[in-house]
């Protein structure tokens, strides 16, 4: 699935044939029916590659959702020519955001594709395991591609599809309950754990796996707080042995370790062009983050907190991997920072052109190792969805939650830490309520950020302390140097020639939790269902 002709326009037809009935009297004998295309097992592969497709769409794991998901956080500033992430940076998004709109259609495509595939199964006349299969994988995506607009939109309430609408009030519903949308992620997620192999041959990487379902299944119940399900979904994707961390963090984010021993389920790209191919098969994550210098845009960069706990990541002195080395390994493979000297599109940051109160560069998905970024913005660099890196994080989360046995969360947690040269934990030092404090506010932040489907701001808005974090951070005052940045003396306060620096002063001013922690439903939507029963803006 690497390199790949992917089917999108299934059920085009479908989606509109209802509307135009006897507006033309003849036929195009031309025309792909449902009934001639759904006739093979190739047909049904094809479908199914249509509804992989959605994966990598720009505002589902492309480029824009690469930046967007990070703009609301406390790990990320937005650029101040990019008014999209200005709007999520800020909390001023809107009915009509782009990435509120784009991310809602292209989700519901995807739905729309998986129930095509449901739908068509059941007259189908193949074996019993093929047909299992494709029910298999068509339930994951779309339990999938559910729970991210439940945890996106209108606090987990949207409308639930479960067969292809054939009439204007089949199209046109309204939202179901929370409990309703996430009985139904679960209910196909966990249809998919139990009928999906547990690993694919070279020629099916990308595809669904056990593993995949289980991590995402114990994902949902987590975001839920079941954490006793949520426990036991972790713990027996850990004990599979299935999947082991990499000796190398880098190889997590690069071209050439993808699929690897770490990987729970990736989203493949290719830069790869072929005559007719969707553009969508290369992702323009590598570009919206790299410096214009090196070929890119720099639409989100790090906030200066982020810069500040990766200086502070402690290194274990006695670890070789961390011999000549300043910061982390997990610091290295993230971000490069202003006077640090990493090599970075093969010359040292330090004599790579940072601006005016500019720290930092995103490293994590960069094609760092060339001379700059392709004039295409086209990068085939693999989207890392889960790994084993975060399941162990979540399994700690879970365990304090559950029994508060401290020892145990913090094994994992060091797992995680040594693999990157990081000075382990010691148990002395914490209780559980401190190592929960921990895991939120340094763990996963600085293992996970600018990862997976929005990780950094799900979590933080699950936690709810999204307000607390960005009042702390609000009242932090900033010197810049030559050399780097470090929070401001009482002395830098007074200095004339300072350049002093505060962030998210107006996101801390901004942000309601009622009205931010989820997106709306978009305006389109609401304009054209009048079953929502929602009051559009301007509207008396």
């Amino acid at each position: 699935m690497k390199v790949k002709n992917i089917f999108i326009a299934i059920g085009i037809a479908s989606m509109t044939s209802f509307s135009c009935v006897g507006l033309l009297d003849e036929v195009n004998p031309n025309t792909i029916t449902d009934e001639a295309f759904w006739g093979t097992e190739d047909d049904f592969t094809k479908g199914l590659m249509a509804t992989y497709n959605t994966l990598q769409q720009g505002y589902v794991m492309g480029g824009n959702a690469a930046t967007a998901g990070q703009a609301p956080t406390d790990i990320a500033i937005s650029s101040p020519w990019d008014q999209g992430n200005i709007e999520l940076n800020e909390y001023t998004v809107n009915d009509v955001t782009h990435i509120v709109t784009n991310k809602w259609h292209q989700l519901y495509t995807g739905i729309f594709r998986a129930n095509q595939l449901l739908e068509n199964l059941e007259t189908a006349e193949f074996s019993e395991s093929f047909k299992i299969q494709i029910e298999a994988e068509s339930r994951f995506l779309r339990g999938l591609y559910y729970f991210w607009l439940a945890t996106c939109y209108n606090q987990g309430e949207v409308i639930i599809h479960t067969s292809i609408p054939k009439t204007t009030e089949e199209f046109y519903m309204p939202v179901s309950s929370k409990d309703e949308v996430y009985a139904l992620i679960m209910d196909d997620l966990s249809f998919a754990k139990e009928n999906l192999p547990e690993t694919r041959d070279a020629a099916n990487l990308g595809r669904a796996t056990w593993g995949a379902a289980t991590a995402i299944l114990g994902k949902v119940y987590l975001y839920e707080e079941m954490y006793s399900e949520a426990h036991l979904e972790f713990k027996e994707l850990i004990d599979s042995g299935l999947y082991q961390l990499v000796p190398d963090i880098n190889w997590n984010f690069d071209l050439e370790h993808e699929h690897n021993s770490e990987s729970i389920f990736e989203v493949n790209f290719s830069d790869v062009v072929k005559p007719g191919e969707s553009p969508h098969h290369a992702t323009t994550r590598a570009s919206r983050y790299a410096p214009q210098e090196a070929g890119g845009d720099r639409n989100v960069e790090p906030a200066y907190n982020l810069i500040q706990l990766y200086k502070r990541d402690p290194i274990d002195p006695s670890n070789p991997v961390n011999d000549g080395q300043q910061y982390s390994q997990r610091a290295l493979a993230s971000i490069v920072f202003k006077g640090d000297g990493q090599m970075f599109y093969q010359r040292p940051s330090s004599d790579f052109p940072f601006i005016v109160l500019q720290e930092a560069h995103v490293k994590k998905f960069q094609n760092w190792t060339w001379a700059e970024e392709p004039v295409e913005n086209r990068s085939g660099i693999n989207e890392r969805v889960v790994r084993l890196a975060d399941v162990y994080l979540m399994y700690a989360e879970t365990v304090l939650k559950t029994s508060g046995d401290v020892s145990e969360a913090m094994e994992y947690i060091n797992r995680v830490r040594r693999r990157s040269g990081v000075l382990p934990l010691q148990v002395s030092d914490y209780s559980a309520d401190q190592l929960m404090t921990h895991l939120m506010r340094v763990e996963r932040p600085l293992e996970l950020s600018f990862e997976g489907h929005m990780i950094r701001w799900q979590d933080i808005r699950r936690w709810g302390i999204v307000q607390e974090l960005l009042d702390e951070l609000s009242q932090i005052t900033y010197r810049s140097l030559p050399n780097g940045l470090r929070e401001a003396t009482e002395e830098d306060l007074t200095d004339p020639e300072a350049t002093l620096i505060q962030q998210f002063v107006l996101s801390s001013q901004n942000y309601n939790s009622a009205e931010d922690d989820f997106f709306p439903i978009p305006n389109a939507e609401a304009i054209t269902n009048n079953q929502l029963g929602l009051t559009l803006n301007g509207d008396n």
